[in-house]
């Protein structure tokens, strides 16, 4: 059916309509209404291989928050969520996340962002502290981290599945113990909580149940969207960043919408 209506005279001049439309609709609200960004960064390094494009250069780093201290209101995660709580959403603002825990995290990302007094959550994938690769923070450099004041401690399970595509009882596990061995070994509270991979599909409304279950009190997704006043603090969008220069960042955010 679906191949017969795409056929239809004038169907992908309707889909334009159509998405042209939303993409009005979406800029008028964005002027009108309070909204913030989360946005997600994951190494702070140079690579020769990044297949997945996580690496960021500390350079670039740098020039970015630069960019955001010029655009934005950098505020922490937790009073991101205050705002949400309150019903008192600043609008402009933006939170900085970094995902899984690698150890330039703390060699790179946190000089940078001590010099630009930043703050930031770093989610660290439990299961990865202290394994045998230089890529990831070994448990004391975790401590070493969590120790700076321009810095907020979050779990991100600790095997870094697809959580909607494991069991119920392998959801929880993942959850609840990424957040057990955190706070024993880091003697901080855990409160904050990003799904593996973000997407619609590696959580669903079970997993959303099992983390706050497991007593966390806001949770990030991988969403590109804004956050606005109505957000759900259990699915909290956020925007992925990738290495580009100060130009390649202004154009893209400029899609961010």
């Amino acid at each position: 059916m679906r191949k017969k209506i795409s056929k239809l005279p004038g169907w992908n001049a309707a889909k334009k309509i159509y998405y042209g439309a939303g993409h009005i609709r979406r800029r008028i609200q964005n002027a009108l209404l309070p909204s913030a960004h989360i946005v997600l960064y994951h190494r702070i390094a140079i690579a020769e291989h990044d297949p997945h494009r996580l690496c960021v250069s500390p350079e670039n780093f740098r020039s970015h928050l630069d960019f955001f201290k010029k655009k934005f209101h950098l505020i922490s995660l937790q009073t991101l969520v205050a705002q949400l709580r309150t019903h008192s959403l600043q609008d402009g603002s933006l939170v900085i996340t970094l995902d899984d825990g690698y150890a330039d995290n703390l060699h790179d990302a946190l000089p940078i962002l001590e010099a630009c007094k930043v703050p930031a959550t770093v989610f660290l994938t439990t299961g990865y502290l202290g394994a045998d690769t230089p890529l990831y923070l070994t448990l004391e450099e975790a401590k070493r981290l969590s120790t700076s004041r321009y810095i907020e401690i979050g779990a991100h399970t600790l095997t870094h599945p697809k959580l909607a595509k494991i069991s119920e009882k392998e959801q929880f596990m993942e959850i609840s113990e990424s957040k057990r061995i955190l706070k024993q070994n880091l003697q901080i509270p855990i409160t904050s909580f990003a799904y593996p991979f973000g997407g619609k599909d590696s959580f669903d409304k079970t997993t959303v149940d099992l983390v706050k279950k497991a007593g966390y009190h806001y949770a990030c997704a991988n969403i590109h969207e804004r956050v606005r006043r109505n957000a759900d603090i259990y699915a909290l969008p956020r925007f992925v960043i990738r290495n580009w220069t100060d130009s390649e960042l202004e154009t893209n955010f400029k899609l961010f919408i």
